[in-house]
C-alpha cells in the first residue's frame, strides 16, 4: 500500500465517486467531478475517469441516510427509506416489462396521496426516481404517463369513483390501488385490494 508523506492512505477514487453519487444537483456534484477529472489527468487514467464520470452523469444513487426533503419525515428514516427504495425498484420492473398498465404518473399520484412525498414537480419526481433506480435514464420517468390528468384530479385516488359513469377514472383508480398494494409495507394505513 502506498502512503503519502504524512503517513495517511490516499483517498480511493471510488470513495469520492460514492459521495458524488449522493448529491442531488449538478452544482453539488461539481467539486467531485472536477476532482475525479483531475485524478484521471494526473494519474494517466483519463479513460477510467471518463467512464466514472459518464456513470455519474447517468444518475446519482440516493443515500438512505440523507433522503431529499421532498420525502415526508417518516420516509427519510433510513430503515423506511431503504425498504421504499427496494419497492420502487420492484415497481420499476413492473413498469419496464409493461405487464400491467402502471406508469410513473400513477406512482407519483399514489406517493403523493399516501404521504410519501410532498407535492413535487414532474421534473423533480424524475430526478428522485432516477436516483432510486440505478441505470434509469433521465426523462424516461417524466415521459411515462398522463401526469396532467392524474395530478389534475382534486380528490385523493382512494376517493375516485368506482363506477361505470367514469370508466377512465375507475381504471386509473384500479392501477393506483395495485401500486398502493405494492407500497403497502411502508405505508401507514392498510390497503385493501380492489377490483
Amino acid at each position: 500500500m502506498k502512503t503519502t508523506l504524512t503517513g495517511l492512505e490516499p483517498i480511493p477514487v471510488e470513495y469520492v465517486l460514492g459521495i458524488a453519487q449522493t448529491k442531488a444537483t449538478a452544482a453539488q456534484r461539481k467539486p467531485y467531478v472536477e476532482l475525479i477529472r483531475r485524478w484521471g489527468e494526473e494519474s494517466g487514467c483519463e479513460a477510467e475517469a471518463q467512464q466514472l464520470l459518464r456513470g455519474l452523469r447517468d444518475g446519482q444513487e440516493i443515500d438512505v441516510r440523507q433522503m431529499p426533503r421532498e420525502f415526508t419525515p417518516r420516509y427519510r428514516q433510513p430503515e423506511v427509506a431503504e425498504r421504499l427504495i427496494e419497492i420502487v425498484r420492484q415497481i420499476d420492473t413492473v413498469i419496464a416489462t409493461k405487464q400491467d398498465n402502471w406508469t410513473w404518473a400513477h406512482v407519483l399520484r399514489v406517493m403523493t396521496d399516501e404521504g410519501i412525498l410532498f407535492r413535487v414537480t414532474v421534473n423533480r419526481f424524475d430526478q428522485l426516481i432516477c436516483s432510486m433506480v440505478p441505470g434509469r435514464g433521465r426523462d424516461t420517468v417524466r415521459k411515462n404517463g398522463d401526469y396532467a390528468y392524474l395530478m389534475g384530479q382534486e380528490e385523493p385516488w382512494p376517493m375516485w369513483p368506482q363506477s361505470y359513469l367514469n370508466p377512465r377514472l375507475n381504471q386509473e383508480r384500479i392501477v393506483c390501488n395495485q401500486i398502493a398494494l405494492q407500497l403497502a409495507p411502508v405505508l401507514t394505513r392498510k390497503i385493501r385490494e380492489e377490483f
